[in-house]
């Protein structure tokens, strides 16, 4: 009975890393593993920061479940997420998305959280688990943004090179050069202090 309902469903998917150099594979894999039925063009992709919600593909999934709805009022949609960081990693926002979602009628299936215990927690007591769910671990990914954040401000202010910085943060440079850029648009590096690696 349980599969006849879920065939109901049209399955969509939702991925995201914060930078072009990073890649997509793992949450890939994760989400066609747990729906291998997906279709392409129900799986949408971003290369993009989580602490932005403006996201060209992001949009495009948000935009495809109104004409969706539009339509049919009584569709049966279903978005799956490999985490709930990948939706975003920002406390508020996150919250304001799902309910977007919720208010559409979506079912959203992050593989973060066990299915059984999404399945076994159905009504108003049921939704109340899954919000508490959601908003600890949306205030957990909004925490660890700030974190690297207030490491990298430690890191400057202590005026240690680059170099180090990278190191204690276990960040390539790629990735350590993207953080400065976005917590400080407005810092030149001090190209004397930048030791060789």
């Amino acid at each position: 009975m349980t599969d006849a309902v879920e065939n109901q469903y049209i399955e969509m998917a939702y991925a995201r890393v914060s930078s072009k150099n990073q890649t997509l594979a793992r949450q890939e894999a994760s989400i066609l593993n747990a729906v291998p039925d997906l279709k392409a063009k129900y799986f949408y992709k971003d290369k993009w920061t989580g602490k932005e919600f403006d996201r060209p593909e992001y949009g495009r999934l948000k935009e495809k479940v109104e004409e969706l709805t539009e339509v049919n009022p009584d569709i049966n949609l279903r978005l799956t997420v490999h985490e709930l960081d990948r939706l975003g990693r920002d406390y508020k926002e996150i919250q304001k998305e799902v309910y977007w979602f919720r208010a559409r009628g979506v079912k959203i299936r992050f593989l973060d959280i066990p299915e059984q215990l999404i399945s076994e927690t159905l009504g108003i007591a049921g939704d109340m688990i899954i919000d508490i769910i959601v908003l600890v671990k949306a205030f957990q990914a909004e925490q660890e943004l700030e974190d690297k954040k207030k490491r990298c401000r430690e890191g400057i202010a202590r005026y240690i090179t680059h170099n180090e910085a990278m190191n204690i943060l276990h960040l390539k440079p790629y990735v350590y050069w993207k953080w400065i850029k976005q917590f400080y648009p407005n810092y030149q590096p001090n190209k004397k202090k930048v030791i060789k690696g």
